[in-house]
């Protein structure tokens, strides 16, 4: 084997590697923006936030759904791509399965962060009365804790070395492994 040849075995797991890198400080932005949410609907629910804050609250919590907005564009933009994939018999098929499960994901995503900002939207415009803004907590709040569970299921979704050679005919031998 030449020097300039890259095993099997270190692409793919530079491949994971590069997946991983993506992925996890990622998923840290979205619940770093998420916290931010929860903490602030919390204080909202408590009923001791004076109008000014209120206001600082719908403004943070606005902030971060739009931040959040940009994180999912950018998910919603990644695939596999590079001069190392194009050795690999079935990056296109890769791309296709994590297209197949961040979709649905991002769909809801995108619905809960829909729903945050157009409550906080109404705020700004001095569209909701009292009882109208705790609903609005209540809603922002379980939207945030649902968009927790999806940051989850998108953490899990793994780029394995089956990924990339899903059957016996594509997978390199041991050999070509070490």
């Amino acid at each position: 084997m030449s020097s300039n040849t890259i095993s099997p075995k270190m692409q793919t797991d530079s491949l994971i590697q590069r997946f991983n890198e993506f992925k996890s400080p990622l998923c840290g932005e979205f619940r770093f923006a998420l916290n931010n949410i929860l903490c602030w609907t919390h204080l909202l629910r408590l009923g001791r936030l004076d109008h000014s804050t209120t206001v600082q609250a719908f403004e943070v919590i606005e902030h971060n759904a739009k931040h959040q907005s940009l994180l999912l564009d950018k998910l919603l933009d990644w695939h596999l791509t590079s001069e190392v994939t194009s050795q690999l018999p079935n990056v296109a098929d890769i791309n296709q399965r994590f297209e197949e499960f961040k979709s649905p994901l991002c769909v809801d995503i995108r619905f809960a962060l829909n729903s945050i900002l157009c409550w906080t939207y109404l705020f700004r415009l001095g569209r909701l009365d009292k009882s109208t803004t705790l609903k609005a907590f209540e809603v922002i709040e379980h939207n945030a804790k649902h968009q927790n569970q999806l940051i989850d299921q998108l953490l899990n979704w793994r780029l394995t070395q089956n990924d990339l050679y899903p059957t016996s005919s594509n997978k390199p031998s041991n050999k070509d492994l070490k």
